[in-house]
């Protein structure tokens, strides 16, 4: 593959996730002019008094991550071929973990809005659209191209993991000095689900044991807890036989979308989240700060399904005897039918068990817990270390970041993180104010935007081996300055 491929291939990749909407948390969170900073602790107070996002501007950002492998990791230079690439198997298995994820998160700003009622209060209030995806899957896909056997009788373990969450929230917010050092917020969420796939496990072991003989007994355990709810009803397709064969909808939904839009604005699927938070003055010089955010759940009570299957089968190979009785078998078609009795055997065995039941999820929690030290009225250094929590996994980020906070309603941020693995994140975020209107642009990894403006062969290495692509921009309107200048009184 020439190298020119390579970056229209990326390049392409970068523009059709542009779709894909998340915040940049780790270099949002000093940036303490910026409105959106509230979002990653509710404690925050701005000394800006009033802010609104404008909707008819709508705020756009990409973030797209993996916890495995990079593209250095995936490609090597072919060994006779100039400027041609060749995959590099031992590259993904070394640079992949027991689980790895590929994970993405959107968040479509409807309507949010803050207002501070004096020097010491502040409330906060915001509508907003969320669909988060995870999916986690094993080493052990990328392990098995050395075979199956294992001599310690360990099996390979194929356990994978699926979140899909889309929803609503609504949410009222208050935040409030107390005795001048130290700050608490909270936000109040209302939620309502539209769809989710979510798997409690999703798990395959393959076992292969040797017999007196020299041959071998492959067995293969299942077990499968999975939970669905969608807007329009789903269920199993069967054949002649009552195997599975696919899956059939009500495609009605989609012919009357218009008559299910109250459905679509009410959904019945409905939850509570809280965000909380703190921030401590230790002196005047360093802060400290703690926050939890999207700690809730959504009960799931549109088109429920339960999907649940523990099965155990061992192979011990097909009688070919059975199926080749004469020279009219040979010339037949003798495969296809051993191919179809297999076929009915497994999926006779691993025929999952459907419920049609209620249940909750939880949202992707994240926290926050850091420090700050102010060395002038306008310049900080920060710590901070983030966690998310998605399909039971945790995955951390350590940040440092120098942060100017000046001029009422202006901020710029450069950051340096370790996440996804790797220590080569280095991040901007700039906000600056144009009479009431306040602009600003962030990421948590400079790669791509450097890469895209300087065609360099460090900005090739530098994308080629990053895991996480990010981008955001968006336009607030605000007021700054005293309560009584804008007449916001107690």
């Amino acid at each position: 593959m020439k190298k020119r491929y390579i970056r229209l291939l990326l390049f392409g990749f970068i523009l059709f996730n542009l779709k894909i909407v998340s915040a940049q948390d780790n270099t949002i969170y000093w940036m303490n002019h910026l409105p959106q900073s509230i979002n990653t602790n509710p404690a925050k107070q701005s000394d800006c008094k009033f802010f609104l996002d404008l909707p008819i501007i709508p705020n756009f950002s990409v973030d797209l991550a993996h916890s495995g492998f990079t593209i250095n990791d995936a490609f090597k230079a072919h060994p006779t071929i100039p400027n041609y690439y060749m995959l590099n198997f031992d590259g993904i298995e070394a640079a992949l973990n027991e689980k790895n994820s590929i994970s993405s998160e959107t968040n479509i700003s409807i309507i949010n809005l803050g207002i501070g009622l004096s020097n010491d209060k502040a409330i906060s209030f915001g509508i907003n659209y969320k669909v988060s995806e995870s999916f986690l899957y094993p080493k052990a896909l990328i392990e098995l191209r050395k075979g199956n056997y294992r001599e310690n009788g360990t099996p390979l373990s194929f356990n994978f993991g699926q979140d899909l969450l889309a929803y609503r929230e609504i949410y009222i917010g208050f935040s409030k000095k107390l005795n001048g050092n130290l700050n608490l917020g909270g936000r109040l969420k209302y939620l309502s689900g539209y769809a989710n796939i979510k798997t409690k496990s999703m798990k395959i072991d393959w076992y292969t044991s040797t017999l007196d003989d020299g041959m071998y007994d492959w067995t293969f355990n299942s077990d499968f807890d999975i939970r669905t709810s969608t807007p329009f009803e789903w269920e199993f397709a069967y054949d002649s036989l009552g195997h599975i064969s696919g899956f059939e909808y009500d495609d009605t939904y989609f012919d009357n979308i218009l008559s299910n839009t109250m459905s679509l604005i009410f959904p019945r699927n409905a939850g509570l989240a809280v965000d909380m938070g703190v921030e401590y003055n230790l002196n005047e010089r360093i802060t400290l700060s703690a926050s939890v955010t999207d700690f809730g759940f959504i009960k799931w009570k549109t088109n429920p399904n339960k999907l649940t299957q523990q099965a155990s089968y061992t192979f011990s190979g097909l009688d070919v005897g059975k199926y080749i009785t004469s020279i009219e078998s040979l010339q037949n078609d003798f495969m296809t039918e051993m191919i179809d009795d297999l076929t009915d055997t497994l999926l006779t065995v691993f025929d999952p068990a459907i419920e049609k039941t209620a249940y909750s999820s939880g949202l992707n929690t994240k926290f926050f817990a850091g420090g700050n030290v102010l060395l002038t009225d306008w310049l900080n250094f920060g710590l901070l270390y983030r966690g998310a929590i998605l399909n039971k996994t945790l995955f951390s980020a350590y940040t440092v970041s120098a942060n100017m906070n000046f001029m009422k309603g202006w901020a710029y941020s450069l950051t340096y993180s370790i996440k996804d693995g790797l220590a080569n994140n280095v991040g901007m975020g700039i906000a600056y104010k144009v009479g009431p209107f306040q602009m600003y642009l962030i990421t948590d990894n400079l790669s791509a935007p450097f890469w895209a403006i300087n065609e360099t062969e460090f900005s090739d290495t530098w994308l080629r081996n990053t895991k996480r692509i990010n981008l955001s921009f968006g336009v607030n309107f605000i007021l700054c300055g005293h309560k009584d200048d804008i007449g916001l009184l107690e």
